[in-house]
């Protein structure tokens, strides 16, 4: 517990020494309260990084449905607050948060006594969870206002952990922050496997790699780390891993002992969800009546890299190293050879 709340004091120094380091940024209120906001949203997700405090969320708010809604309750005023602070309050933004908390709590809030493998109850509460950020369906509002992340990720990343790991009681999440050997021993050796024997023979004769023409101040290095693995590594692998992986591996176990089809299917899964992303080389298909520029380097990449994410995740139970490597690969991508 100490670890997970001394990490939340760091990454909350790191990213208001981030935000005054800007010449252009004015500190006022909405900007006090945004970082209020976002330090509280933060120590909240890590918390629950922390078994006992799981357990005691689990003895507080599984005892009825009235006070298993009510942290929802708590997220949804403060997504409706913050969007009056910025000014953006519509009654569309007011509507879509109310869905997306409480729809998928009260589906599993039914399905918390039911075996832990995917079911019609999860496939919606997953769908929703994830099709609601990636069709740009919620909120689009910042925090800070214009010069941070996005404020309703962070909502979504406590919401999603209360609702599968509190209410519908997923153990086998694997959802920790604090590190131990194995994380990093599989993250660094998938890591080699998988940059020296895909990505390069692949990303670099298809042009999707490239050495980056500018580049960064090193020292920025490790704050592009931090934020791809809270805003990008962490929530996907929360998702692909902990989530669809875990249940398909669940319902897939009762047939049989290997989680190769699991960690088949949740790759390829991860792998088309890249199929919106713009960065060439494109093939181009006609689909439904329109035509489609599928990335197919990017999509090829990322499925090959979802299976040895999902490998960490096997071997080590829990999302951090899958968390871990998915970061190491987007932040080698990302500083060294990507324009973007």
């Amino acid at each position: 517990m100490r670890f997970n709340l001394l990490f939340a004091l760091l990454v909350l120094i790191i990213f208001s020494a981030s935000l005054f380091s800007e010449t252009n940024t004015v500190v006022n209120s909405q900007t006090i309260v945004s970082l209020l906001l976002f330090g509280l949203l933060i120590f909240s997700l890590m918390s629950m990084a922390d078994a006992a405090v799981v357990n005691c969320l689990r003895q507080w708010f599984r005892q009825n449905l009235f006070y298993a809604l009510a942290p929802l309750a708590v997220l949804y005023i403060l997504t409706i607050g913050y969007i009056a602070l910025v000014d953006q309050l519509t009654t569309w933004s007011a509507i879509t948060p109310l869905i997306y908390l409480f729809l998928p709590a009260l589906l599993l809030w039914w399905d918390q006594h039911s075996p832990q493998h995917i079911n019609w109850r999860n496939l919606i509460a997953i769908l929703i969870v994830w099709f609601f950020i990636e069709l740009g369906l919620v909120p689009k509002v910042d925090i800070p206002p214009q010069k941070g992340i996005s404020f309703f990720l962070l909502i979504a990343l406590n919401g999603i952990i209360f609702i599968f790991v509190v209410i519908r009681g997923l153990d086998s999440v694997g959802y920790r922050l604090r590190p131990n050997i194995d994380d990093w021993k599989y993250a660094c050796l998938y890591l080699g496997l998988f940059v020296v024997f895909f990505a390069i023979p692949i990303g670099f004769p298809s042009s999707f790699i490239h050495q980056t023409s500018e580049w960064q101040p090193f020292w920025k290095f490790p704050v592009i780390l931090l934020g791809i693995f809270l805003f990008t590594g962490l929530p996907e692998e929360i998702l692909f891993r902990g989530l669809i992986h875990n249940l398909l591996a669940g319902w897939m176990r009762k047939g049989t002992r290997s989680e190769f089809p699991a960690l088949l299917i949740s790759s390829v899964i991860f792998g088309l969800a890249h199929v919106n992303n713009s960065n060439p080389p494109f093939i181009l298909m006609h689909l439904f009546g329109t035509d489609w520029s599928i990335p197919w380097a990017y999509v090829i990449l990322a499925t090959i890299a979802g299976g040895f994410y999902g490998l960490a995740y096997i071997r080590t139970g829990s999302i951090l190293a899958p968390a871990i490597l998915h970061t190491m690969v987007d932040g080698w991508w990302a500083y060294f050879f990507n324009d973007n």
